[in-house]
């Protein structure tokens, strides 16, 4: 298990996995269980289609297996997510796994329904029958199967590589709050003898800039200073749910978005009460930079784009589109669905 730089030959890679059909079969209104039973059939088959054309380049692939009984993942009216989005979860840096450490207390607040006390209560183990460390734990033990030919892991700090890129001897940075470190300082005190640069994203950095090679970069508007333009090739995209932006608008919904024939009123507010914290906000996602690199010749997109097209082939590289049909949906990208554990150097 190593990465270097991630336009390096992909070896092994997570692909994430989405709760199946049968596991909405909870609800009782049939519109709304309908509707999330397409979109999980839809989201699982764009997975698995995602995992054959990664296999079709050798590249092995592990997948987290999923609750398909929603008492497995119910916390009061709350419903864990589904490990569809492994890049949030860990990070390969040359031979280090990075974990973050459980925090029980953490999820608490980020499921906490109306329900829920505000704060858990002192010394609390269980709540609704179940190990408070369930909460960390029912959505993140199947990293406990991943290879075990790492150096070391290191849990003192949440580390995932939807927030860092590999550039071999730099490590690009983002953050969450505006001129914010996050973890730069600690990734410089692990890595001394690398350049850790900070780019002031305020989000998640694969959804701002993609290094395609030493020479190429995707970017989201405000990400071009951050680069040498003297040595790199700079190419600025447009937000994508720009398209879209009438009918956010019309919707009143900006965080996110489906077919019509997928929605209705009721089946708004369902996701809204109980199924928000599954989702992102698009409106600060560029699905055009969030790209896999699979070799310094090949790249996965989720959707065709022109002048992307492009410019990658000016360049020699061939971009694979597989289809992510909810993308606008599930705030996710093909680099937020995958996580690379292993890069030939």
């Amino acid at each position: 298990m190593q990465v270097n730089a991630h336009w390096d030959k992909l070896q092994a890679c997570v692909v994430g996995s989405a709760y199946p059909p049968e596991f909405y079969s909870f609800i009782d209104h049939i519109d709304i269980r309908s509707n999330l039973e397409t979109i999980a059939q839809q989201t699982c088959e764009d997975l698995l289609a995602l995992q054959q054309l990664l296999e079709s380049f050798d590249v092995e692939v592990t997948r987290p297996s999923v609750a398909t009984n929603v008492d497995q993942v119910r916390y009061g009216s709350k419903i864990l997510p589904a490990p569809l989005t492994p890049r949030d979860h860990f990070g390969v840096i040359d031979t280090t796994l990075f974990m973050p450490t459980p925090d029980a207390h953490g999820n608490w607040r980020q499921m906490q329904g109306a329900d829920w006390p505000k704060d858990p209560p002192q010394g609390i183990i269980e709540y609704d029958g179940h190990s408070i460390e369930s909460l960390y734990n029912y959505d993140h033990s199947w990293m406990t199967a991943l290879p075990d030919d790492y150096e070391h892991i290191v849990l003192d700090q949440d580390v995932d590589t939807a927030m860092v890129q590999r550039l071999g001897d730099t490590l690009l940075c983002g953050n969450w709050i505006s001129q914010h470190a996050h973890i730069s300082e600690y990734l410089t005190e692990q890595f001394p003898d690398k350049t850790v640069k900070l780019l002031d994203t305020q989000g998640h950095l694969d959804g701002s800039v993609c290094c395609v090679s030493p020479e190429l970069v995707f970017v989201a508007p405000g990400m071009e200073s951050f680069f040498d333009s003297k040595h790199t090739e700079i190419h600025t995209l447009t937000n994508s749910v720009k398209i879209l932006q009438n009918s956010l608008a019309k919707n009143n919904l900006g965080k996110w978005w489906l077919p019509d024939r997928l929605r209705h009123s009721e089946f708004d507010q369902y996701i809204e009460s109980y199924l928000n914290h599954w989702l992102g906000d698009i409106q600060e996602s560029y699905f055009d930079v969030n790209m896999l690199i699979l070799d310094p010749a090949n790249v996965v997109v989720s959707n065709y784009n022109d002048s992307v097209f492009r410019v990658l082939e000016q360049h020699g590289i061939t971009a694979h589109v597989s289809p992510f049909r909810h993308h606008m949906f599930w705030d996710s990208g093909i680099h937020c669905l995958t996580n690379d554990l292993d890069r030939q150097c």
